[in-house]
């Protein structure tokens, strides 16, 4: 982490270090502003009573000058806006390698759906969640694309795309980090990309119009040769035509004026994307992932890029509509605007349909970009083998990603099914709940395609499914207890249907007496085994540890041990064989003043 850490301060010290210059220029600009500015009109009216040519030149140098100086100041201003930018964007990096959260980034709260299977149980989303930790979208399609690829397990042969991809675009920094300024530059994350493929697919209101279309061909040919005519005969003609001009112009003003409002406002977003678009099809990229999304992009030989540009083009004509000239020399006669219309309708035609495949390629391209920076940051971390075993669970040095590396302790582990259930026992605080997730976040990062948190991992491709947080529900007058015999009848479902699942659950039944919770935690797995699922259950339930002696080999125990000196407690979190046998709930209680001597008395 350290080499990172000095990573990053280097580029903010150079980005500091740019600006600084930057702004020492424009200071310098400034005076040459003003005194070009002042110089022309002081100089001029001092040399024109010795030589107007003279006055002129010096005048004129001086107003190029001005020019020249102006546009080097807005340049410069526009790069220590994107340094600026740049430096946050580090000084972010290092705050969330700090602090395991990004500040910077959309957290993702909107994805939380309290019925998903594990995103809740599993901090997926939200502060201080796995979406924050990775998150670097700055586009709504990027987030949504990221959202969903931690959602749920993705196909093992994408899964594998998407790994040579994260690492081959893990590399390229100053690539990912121009996008993600940009971004942030032209405030994309409030785009709704729908506002856009919705007008690509839909047909213009001058679609079909074929009779207009003719009509707007020929008159203006025909208001010309009578625009001549009215200069060596009668100006009749001319009459007539500007008469049905007007007509046509007044039939169509609302669709005209309605269309163009349309198309500036779809135009100027797409035009805003196109430099992403851009900036990805100049690369030459090696892994077959990004050669995909290229070629999503590309169709007909052309650059989408370029089918972008033609359509900013487009509209910057269309919008010379409301210039009172144009409107006067051009419109009037000879149809401009419609004429516009037209080519815009048939670019609608040509190219309307493949927009949502555009923003499909940058939402990727931003999900994976997001995947590179995690690995970029963290080298040590492992890219996963998809095993198309059902099942198989080996890690090496697996941790928390969303603990600190200082604080995390990282554990080897073997989970081997189907038919196998790891009754994971311990006292409070010893570290199951935090296994259970250490455990299911590293499966989700690996099915989606990012490196996990360990120095090795082998893993099926399964559906997990948690019990751990349950909470009660006043607004469904729900109890705590209730509501886990829903989780579980949903989990109960999925191990009779076999599917391929990986269930996480975590003091199940708690809610009820001891005596219920006990019978039905043990029917629970035995019922689990019965069915081969795959499951991990951390209890405080030592009788269930006898289960391992009555299902051999489908069954077995693993614990967190403590060690106590007097009323110190001291808690390695490392996962063994075995069932717990020492507890220290009496001295926790003791702590927090509840006096157990007192049943002592008579």
């Amino acid at each position: 982490m350290n080499q990172k850490l000095s990573f990053y301060t280097d580029r903010i010290h150079a980005f500091k270090k740019q600006t600084s210059v930057l702004q020492k220029q424009n200071r310098n600009l400034s005076f040459l502003r003003l005194f070009s500015a002042i110089g022309a009109f002081v100089f001029f009216y001092g040399f024109l009573s010795y030589s107007a040519l003279i006055a002129n030149a010096v005048a004129i140098t001086l107003v190029f000058s001005l020019i020249y100086f102006v546009r080097k100041y807005n340049r410069n201003s526009k790069n220590i806006k994107r340094l600026h930018a740049l430096i946050e964007i580090n000084e972010n990096e290092i705050n969330c390698l700090q602090t395991r959260h990004s500040t910077l980034f959309y957290d993702g709260e909107e994805y939380l759906k309290p019925n998903h299977s594990y995103a809740s149980d599993l901090d997926i989303f939200g502060q201080h969640s796995l979406f924050q930790l990775i998150n670097r979208s700055v586009t709504k399609t990027g987030n949504n694309t990221l959202a969903s690829w931690l959602e749920k397990p993705s196909p093992n042969q994408e899964i594998s795309k998407r790994q040579e991809a994260v690492k081959e675009l893990a590399k390229k920094i100053d690539w990912r980090q121009n996008i993600v300024q940009y971004g942030f530059a032209n405030n994309l994350k409030n785009d709704d990309p729908g506002f856009v493929i919705e007008w690509g697919k839909k047909p213009s209101p001058f679609h079909g119009k074929k009779v207009l279309q003719i009509a707007v061909t020929i008159m203006p040919l025909l208001s010309l040769g009578a625009l001549v005519y009215s200069f060596i005969g009668s100006q009749a003609p001319i009459t007539i035509m500007i008469l049905a001009s007007i007509g046509i112009h007044y039939y169509n003003f609302r669709k005209v004026s309605r269309a163009h409002e349309q198309t500036s406002k779809r135009g100027e977003m797409l035009k805003t994307y196109s430099y992403i678009i851009e900036q990805f099809e100049k690369e030459n990229w090696n892994s077959e992932k990004l050669n995909e999304l290229k070629s999503k992009l590309g169709s007909n030989d052309r650059l989408t890029s370029k089918k972008i540009q033609q359509l900013s083009k487009l509209i910057e004509l269309l919008d010379q509509r409301l210039n009172v000239m144009v409107q006067i020399l051009l419109n009037l006669l000879f149809f401009y605007e419609l004429h516009i219309l037209f080519r815009i309708d048939k670019w609608k035609q040509n190219y309307g349909t493949e927009i949502e495949k555009w923003f499909d390629a940058i939402s990727e391209i931003e999900a994976i970009s997001s995947l590179a920076n995690l690995s970029f940051n963290h080298e040590e971390w492992a890219f996963p083998k998809i095993s198309d075993k059902h099942f198989e669970l080996d890690v090496k040095e697996a941790g928390h990603p969303l603990i600190d590396e200082k604080a995390r302790v990282n554990n080897d582990y073997q989970l081997n099914g189907p038919g196998t259930v790891h009754i994971v026992t311990g006292s409070n605080m010893a570290g199951k709940s935090t296994f259970l997730r250490t455990v299911g976040v590293n499966v989700v990062m690996a099915l989606a395609g990012a490196p996990v948190c360990a120095q090795e991992m082998t893993v099926s491709n399964v559906e997990i499914n948690t019990s751990m947080r349950i909470k009660d529900s006043i607004e469904e007058n729900e109890s705590s207890f209730y509501a886990e015999l829903k989780r579980i009848q949903q989990v109960i479902e999925k191990v009779n249907r076999k599917e391929k699942t990986l269930l996480l659950l975590d003091e199940i039944l708690r809610g009820t007496n001891s005596k219920d919770k006990h019978t039905g935690s043990r029917a629970l797995i035995k019922q689990l085994v019965k069915h081969d699922a795959v499951a991990m259950v951390a209890t405080h339930d030592l009788e269930l540890s006898i289960l391992e002696e009555e299902l051999p080999g489908q069954v077995e125990n693993r614990f967190f041990d403590i060690k106590i000196d007097g009323d110190q407690l001291y808690f390695d979190y490392k996962v063994q064989k075995g069932f717990c046998k020492t507890f220290n709930a009496p001295i926790l209680m003791k702590k927090m003043g509840i006096d157990l001597e007192i049943l002592k008395e008579a």
